[in-house]
């Protein structure tokens, strides 16, 4: 086990620790490594931030999410453990909210437990799954719950590395996450490394011992004052909910004058999240919604559909109720919004979308006897011909995806065998943004909740609380919270800025001790 903190190079010495074991005398040429995560942005970021560590060795290096490996599995054997030859598809949670469970279809959740299932039932499979790896790495294991936990132990059968920090331990929501459980681990292994706690995101050591001390709850302690004075932390007090977008756009153009590649802007809640993410549409912001890949898989799956019903291969009330899914998949919210309910029919539709709609059935229809290109095309604009403002983001991001998929096809003619190819290529693509790579992480601006910061970074963070904030019923000092707030703030390279509402929640209130400091730095506003 290697412990250390945010930015202490846990990842960087595991990826050493894959090297040095596949350069070893007893490897083999088909030896390989796994490293395991279960953030897929993180998996992205271990890829791009790690070529010199392991160069030459790309190939013999897989970086996997849980949930992609156990649905890399359900594909490779689910032939031999009931599925048959054709495999189910995975329904996203929009369709499921808006139309029901359709039981021939696999969710998200499904996909450990039935990856565990089929290890169990066979035991060739669980062997020749085991054999493939001499070493597997586990990254944020303080945080595995019981479902994955017991996937690593059906998949491990040589070394296995596990990296972790008690003090970012985020989730004891899930089952099995605990710090009993994180210790019986710790006093399991043959060996345990604790590295220097010496932050490679910042070396200063300034945003470090900043989040230290929030957690900790220090906040008149010299860690804190010194981020102040230095200009490494600004706190902003009594900011209205009506105010708070036009301070985000000062606080975004200031950061980038003073040379930040990029901003993460968190929130507590979704329904925040949800909130902030209009208000700076609204006022013309360009920003990534992170943590709604499914979104973007619907909106796939949407443009796939509009091309069908080009075809005739699916009727009117199909194609709308996809308009509804990709509304209700680009929206966090748990009940769907109202006009995602009327596009399956639940109730009338506005006229002005009503109007809409036909346009854009008319123009897939006249495009039905020309080729795959100009339906493509016509499919690729309809969500903002439409006129509905949420998921433009998503939507533009999932356009782009699918105009890469569908090149090699935009000459052809459209007829059922052209289109059910392409319907085919772009459901590829649909569960791959489901389940295996984030397409959202794209861009100068990340608006997020606290529970998906993990596994991020950014140059400046900027943490909005709002009058409404729950942080559940704890008390001080806020062990759960207090960590939270610590992964939050440790995702900085270079600033924090804190933007507290008139009555701030009890876990952030005492960040207005620091009202009277520096002024010029903790400013009203």
């Amino acid at each position: 086990m290697v412990l250390g903190g945010a930015g202490t190079g846990k990842t960087t010495t595991a990826l050493w620790a894959a090297r040095t074991f596949l350069e070893s005398p007893a490897a083999t040429s088909s030896s390989r490594v796994l490293f395991m995560t279960f953030s897929r942005s993180a998996v992205s970021q271990i890829i791009s931030r790690s070529p010199g560590v392991i160069s030459g060795l790309e190939e013999r290096i897989e970086v996997s999410t849980f949930h992609a490996l156990a649905f890399r599995l359900i594909r490779a054997f689910g032939r031999y453990a009931g599925y048959g030859t054709k495999l189910p598809a995975i329904q996203g949670e929009a369709r499921v909210r808006l139309l029901g469970r359709d039981q021939s279809q696999l969710l998200y959740d499904d996909l450990m437990p039935e990856a565990i299932r089929i290890l169990q039932s066979n035991r060739n499979i669980r062997e020749l799954v085991t054999r493939r790896w001499g070493l597997i790495i586990c990254d944020e294991v303080q945080d595995t719950n019981d479902q994955q936990w017991r996937f690593l132990q059906q998949i491990a059968h040589g070394k296995v590395m596990l990296l972790g920090d008690d003090n970012q331990m985020i989730y004891t929501f899930l089952p099995g996450v605990s710090q009993e459980r994180f210790d019986t681990i710790r006093n399991s292994v043959d060996r345990v490394v604790q590295l220097e706690q010496k932050s490679h995101r910042d070396p200063s050591g300034v945003i470090p011992r900043l989040a230290e001390a929030i957690r900790t709850r220090q906040f008149t302690s010299d860690a804190v004052f010194g981020a102040l004075v230095g200009g490494r932390l600004a706190v902003h007090f009594d900011v209205d909910d009506d105010n708070v977008v036009n301070l985000l756009c000062e606080t975004i153009d200031s950061l980038r004058r003073q040379g930040a590649r990029d901003v993460g802007i968190f929130a507590h809640s979704n329904s925040s999240v949800a909130d902030l993410s209009g208000q700076l549409t609204s006022v013309g912001v360009r920003h990534v919604l992170v943590g709604i890949p499914e979104a973007h898989a619907e909106g796939l799956a949407l443009m796939a559909t509009q091309c069908a019903y080009s075809a005739g291969l699916v009727s009117r009330e199909k194609l709308r109720a996809a308009f509804g899914i990709f509304l209700a998949s680009a929206t966090r919210s748990r009940n769907p919004p109202c006009l995602a309910r009327a596009l399956v029919g639940a109730s009338t539709l506005p006229d002005w979308l009503e109007i809409g709609l036909l346009g854009v059935e008319q123009q897939l229809t006249e495009a039905g006897c020309k080729s795959i290109d100009v339906v493509s095309e016509i499919a690729a604009r309809s969500w903002e011909a439409i006129g509905i403002p949420n998921g433009v983001g998503p939507w533009r991001r999932a356009s782009g995806h699918f105009g890469r998929l569908t090149r090699s096809m935009l000459s052809r003619e459209i007829s059922p065998d052209s289109i059910n190819e392409l319907v085919d290529i772009v459901q590829e693509g649909r569960m791959q943004a489901l389940v295996e790579v984030d397409f959202t992480e794209r861009g100068y601006v990340k608006l997020m909740n606290y529970h998906q910061t993990k596994g991020r970074e950014a140059d400046a963070v900027i943490h909005v609380f709002r009058d409404d904030d729950f942080f559940g019923h704890e008390i001080e000092p806020f062990p759960q919270n207090s960590r939270l707030l610590n992964v939050a703030v440790s995702r900085a390279r270079e600033r924090v800025v804190i933007i507290l509402p008139r009555k701030p929640a009890a876990i952030v209130r005492p960040l207005e001790s620091l009202r009277n400091i520096d002024g010029n730095v903790a400013r009203v506003k």
